[in-house]
């Protein structure tokens, strides 16, 4: 299991085991995000689809989503 310094805690950490979606962002996390924060994230994310209601099957919901998870993680100044 690999260990990172989390761009969102700032501690050294186990990190994901594999990246959790395809893609840049996917690989991002995987590189720069702890399992814990990850985890936390999760927590959040049916939070926040709860809250604001949001329907994954639309683009501007998933797009909402994204934009959340990229403050929640520290990654806004990512792509």
């Amino acid at each position: 299991m690999p260990t990172l310094t989390c761009r969102r805690c700032s501690l050294e950490k186990d990190g994901l085991d594999k990246p959790p979606f395809r893609g840049s962002l996917g690989q991002k996390i995987h590189e720069k995000i702890c399992k814990d924060c990850w985890a936390e994230w999760l927590a959040m994310q049916t939070k926040i689809i709860n809250e604001y209601r949001l329907s994954l099957g639309d683009p501007r919901g998933q797009e909402l989503l994204d934009q959340q998870m990229r403050l929640f993680l520290n990654l806004a100044d990512q792509a």
